[in-house]
């Protein structure tokens, strides 16, 4: 019973290894990290995408020599973005329009 106990504090008061692991782990540079959007596409051309965000506003993202555009869609399609901040700009990773 005593043993039964002593567990019982530990997994209540030891925070999880995983909330240890993020203490010691170091954040990826904002250039680094993938950041993912939803949104409705407004315009599309082979420099940039503008679409209306369903998270709120208008955003603007900038195809790359890396970039992926899955599928052929236009003005309209609901899609998902993924992208990389780039200074001021951010770029187009991947870009697939996303079925409801």
């Amino acid at each position: 019973m005593y043993r039964l106990g002593v567990l019982l504090l530990l997994l209540t008061v030891v925070p999880q290894p995983a909330c240890i692991w993020k203490l010691w782990s170091k954040p990826k540079n904002p250039q680094e990290r993938v950041y993912d959007l939803y949104g409705s596409v407004q315009s599309i051309n082979l420099e940039r995408l503008v679409i209306d965000a369903r998270q709120g506003g208008t955003r603007t993202f900038y195809f790359t020599d890396a970039s992926t555009k899955g599928g052929d869609f236009g003005p309209g399609a609901f899609v998902h973005v993924y992208f990389k901040k780039r200074g001021e700009r951010d770029e187009i990773t991947l870009v697939v329009e996303k079925i409801k």
